[in-house]
């Protein structure tokens, strides 16, 4: 699939955004996130994070932008199945070359070098791509090795200007491993589970403000809603 340029020319100073496909969550990010960015999705476990990047690239393939799942955490099979539960229709958008799953699953015992090389095809050539997650392979492989790796990916996404989610589990890593992996990414998406539910907060931004209100997250057959 053949990279398709998305983004303004270098001398205008309007930030290009990308949609979330979450329109309350577009407004929190002024318009969308900015192009190009690396987004961390840090949160608990439960809290809708890989849902949020399902919700994410089905939008932006939608919209004519090559855009990549990179599954470690789980089979393509199973991100599909779970896209098709919430009404999102892969096939079509898989056919039109649109959308790509990339198998790269930790349960079939795939080296650390076989997965970065992997990584850096696809973040360098898409317009848009989710790392779903950062977790597994900081548990596996060792947090040096994953925040190593978090700058790589900085690198291969400013070198293909586009916009990718990391999906991260808060409260699986050492409180150092979690804060380098902030200051390591453009922007910061939390999402907290609590006792009267789930919560979402953009802890933090590049180059655009943002919303610093708690928002209530609602995941209902058509995905995600912030209330």
């Amino acid at each position: 699939m053949m990279k398709i340029s998305d983004h303004s020319d270098k001398q205008s100073t309007e930030v290009t955004r990308a949609p979330t496909g979450i329109d309350r969550l577009d407004e929190v990010l002024r318009g969308g996130i900015p192009v190009p960015s690396l987004v961390l999705l840090l949160g608990d476990v439960g809290t809708g994070k890989s849902v949020i990047c399902q919700q994410f690239l089905y939008k932006q393939a939608q919209m004519g932008l090559y855009s990549v799942y990179l599954c470690i955490d789980h089979p393509p099979e199973e991100v599909r199945e779970n896209m098709r539960s919430l009404g999102w229709n892969t096939e079509k958008l898989e056919e039109e070359g649109l959308l790509k799953f990339i198998d790269l699953f930790l349960g079939r015992g795939y080296d650390y070098e076989y997965i970065c090389s992997t990584l850096e095809k696809y973040i360098k050539e898409s317009n848009r791509f989710v790392v779903d997650s950062i977790s597994s392979i900081a548990f596996i492989y060792g947090e040096k090795l994953a925040y190593d790796l978090i700058q790589k990916i900085q690198g291969w996404n400013r070198e293909g200007r586009g916009v990718g989610i990391i999906n991260a589990v808060r409260g699986m890593h050492s409180q150092s491993f979690e804060v380098a992996l902030q200051q390591a990414c453009s922007n910061v998406i939390l999402l907290e589970m609590k006792e009267n539910g789930r919560f979402l907060r953009v802890v933090k931004t590049t180059r655009t403000s943002h919303m610093t209100e708690e928002f209530g997250v609602e995941i209902d057959e058509a995905g995600i809603r912030l209330l």
